[in-house]
């Protein structure tokens, strides 16, 4: 970690992702948010030793979704939380 040199950041894996196909970097992003089939040009390598986050979904307790997004909350809730 200390021979990293960090130029920018993205906040659309996808965004980095074509930076990455151009050559003009690497792009550290969680496995899986871009395509690295073969057909993409680009592919995922672990970091090695393995490094693990946390990650949060957050919002406001009487928030009013559109139903896409309800969808979207109803399907993370049944897929991560317990019961």
């Amino acid at each position: 970690m200390s021979e990293l040199h960090l130029e920018g950041s993205f906040r659309l894996a996808y965004n980095g992702s074509m930076f990455a196909k151009e050559h003009l970097g690497y792009l550290l992003t969680f496995n899986k948010l871009i395509d690295t089939s073969e057909s993409s040009g680009l592919v995922f390598r672990p970091l090695s030793p393995k490094l693990e986050t946390n990650l949060y979904l957050v919002w406001k307790k009487y928030q009013t979704f559109s139903p896409i997004a309800s969808r979207f909350l109803s399907q993370i809730k049944d897929s991560f939380l317990p019961g």
